[in-house]
């Protein structure tokens, strides 16, 4: 009962959230529809019922929201948007910018899924392919393997045994990578959960001996960095403010590190370039953009420029990953089909060697 009472709960959140692979055309029709005049509430009213199923029940929710006053960052928290989401839109609150931010929001949440629905294309048929396999190998192990051993209990046992303990562990190949990858998303878990209870000084640090990690954290974490700042520079704001707004907001408690300490070098009499080559949290190149935005004067424009450069960045990283899984998992599949062959035919080998 308590399952059933699990699953019907989750399927109940579920229809009152927008899926995730149309999170980015909600958040263009919205930013559309607030670019036409529409108020916040009369667009998420007018898009709700297209893009949840239990509607009704979610825009009771939102009107309970609308009245009580609260930021618009918890209409799209009660919508299911993740945090990556909620900081830039929980700042746009801030400097006024809302209908820009959700149109960029868009772009950037449309290369995610179109990474995610890429990911699901090249993993479906090799997994496929794998399920296939490890079923044949565990009929072989269970009805092939023991008919061969009493066909070969007449021969010499040092040779016979030699060829089915082969057998048995070229068989096993698809088992020991089933286990392996289980052991690994245990250690991924546990690790995971590990670094959440650990301060972001500490998570900062561990990440930055782990070399693909640091780089792929400093990539993403200089975008969000310099999309947030350069936004809040643009609507007006001096840095000093952008920094207590960036403080104040709870949805990106790393960026909220950084920003604190950044603050206090400024007030100390450090320049924002020199604090940004100071902290080493980001990418290489950073302090240059900083630097010239800085001598130009137009500091908040180079910044957002430098985070739609990053976009693209990381869109053309992930399509080499990407570019590089289906070809590794056929390389794996082959490596099993052809450990089948062997462990076919190793026992097959020694029997014709008898006559």
């Amino acid at each position: 009962m308590v399952l059933f009472k699990v699953i019907h709960d989750w399927n109940t959140r579920k229809n009152e959230k927008i899926p995730a692979h149309v999170q980015s055309s909600f958040l263009k029709r919205l930013s559309d529809l607030l670019r036409e005049g529409y108020t916040f509430y009369e667009a998420v009213s007018m898009l709700i019922p297209f893009h949840v199923k239990n509607s009704d029940f979610v825009m009771n929710k939102i009107t309970e929201v609308h009245k009580n006053g609260q930021s618009v960052t918890e209409v799209f928290k009660l919508l299911g948007f993740p945090n990556r989401l909620l900081l830039p839109i929980n700042l746009a609150t801030t400097h006024g910018r809302l209908q820009e931010t959700l149109e960029m929001l868009s772009v950037q949440a449309a290369i995610f899924e179109r990474a995610q629905k890429r990911m699901n294309s090249l993993l479906m048929y090799p997994v496929f392919l794998f399920i296939v396999i490890f079923v044949l190998f565990t009929i072989f192990k269970i009805y092939f393997m023991p008919n061969m051993e009493s066909l070969m209990g007449s021969r010499d046992q040092s040779n016979s045994d030699g060829s089915i303990v082969w057998s048995n562990l070229l068989l096993s190949l698809p088992n020991y990578l089933l286990i392996s990858m289980l052991v690994l998303a245990l250690i991924i878990v546990v690790s995971r959960y590990y670094l959440m209870k650990k301060s972001v000084q500490i998570r900062l640090s561990i990440y930055e001996k782990i070399p693909v990690i640091n780089s792929w954290n400093r990539l993403t974490l200089t975008r969000t960095f310099s999309r947030e700042i350069g936004g809040l520079l643009e609507s007006g704001m001096s840095l000093q403010q952008a920094f207590d707004a960036i403080i104040v907001q709870k949805e990106h408690k790393v960026l909220q590190f950084i920003a604190t300490q950044m603050r206090e070098k400024i007030v100390h009499g450090e320049s924002f370039s020199k604090s940004v080559m100071l902290l080493d949290h980001f990418t290489e190149d950073f302090h240059h953009f900083v630097i010239h935005g800085e001598n130009s004067g137009f500091l908040g424009r180079e910044l957002t420029l430098y985070s739609e450069f990053l976009t693209e960045r990381i869109e053309v990283k992930l399509t080499k990953v990407l570019n590089v899984i289906q070809p590794t998992l056929f390389l794996v599949i082959a490596v099993f089909i052809v450990g089948a062959y062997l462990a076919i035919l190793l026992p097959i080998y020694d029997m014709i060697n008898i006559v």
